[in-house]
């Protein structure tokens, strides 16, 4: 399983243009044939893949969304080391330390992805500014099979390009296509 960032254009964006901008930014803009998502979306728009390497797996879209999921659980911990035979003072410092330990990686990790979005801020707002398209879409997919599987699209969020930060793009919610327009 893994991820994968895929584009929406018009049909009648400059996608040659736009593809060059994209690989600046280390992303492509290919022509991608998945005939369950071209049937969802509007007649004069075109799907294509963004990934250029193998996938997009540890993608900062959606992660900041992905990574609350993740909390541990920590009354079973504490459970957990009570049955060891731990002392209540022992399994609270123990607990605490996993915590502290926890956000700081926490802090440290989403320090990383705001960076990294940023470069997706700086792309959507280069690609909306360039005159060559009416609208970028972008959708997240978590893929069992091929770039090719069949898709059941969860909406359509338009988000004006004035509303594109990093913690909006960090909790994009996967299955949705983002529509950003200037």
């Amino acid at each position: 399983m893994c991820h994968y960032i895929t584009a929406v254009l018009p049909a009648s964006a400059d996608h040659d243009a736009l593809d060059a901008l994209a690989r600046g930014y280390g992303r492509q803009l290919k022509p991608l044939s998945n005939p369950g998502v071209e049937a969802q979306l509007h007649g004069d728009e075109q799907y294509f893949i963004t990934t250029t390497g193998y996938c997009d797996c540890g993608t900062p879209l959606g992660a900041l969304l992905r990574n609350s999921d993740r909390l541990p659980d920590w009354s079973a911990q504490e459970q957990r080391l009570l049955r060891k035979g731990w002392s209540k003072a022992k399994v609270a410092r123990a607990l605490a330390q996993k915590q502290e330990d926890l956000r700081t990686s926490s802090e440290a990790s989403a320090t990383s992805k705001l960076k990294t979005l940023s470069c997706w801020v700086d792309f959507i707002g280069e690609v909306l500014g360039s005159g060559r398209t009416s609208h970028l879409g972008l959708l997240l997919h978590m893929y069992s099979g091929s770039v090719g599987s069949r898709i059941q699209l969860n909406g359509r969020e338009i988000v004006r390009s004035t509303e594109v930060t990093g913690e909006m793009l960090g909790r994009m919610k996967e299955d949705v296509l983002y529509v950003f327009r200037p």
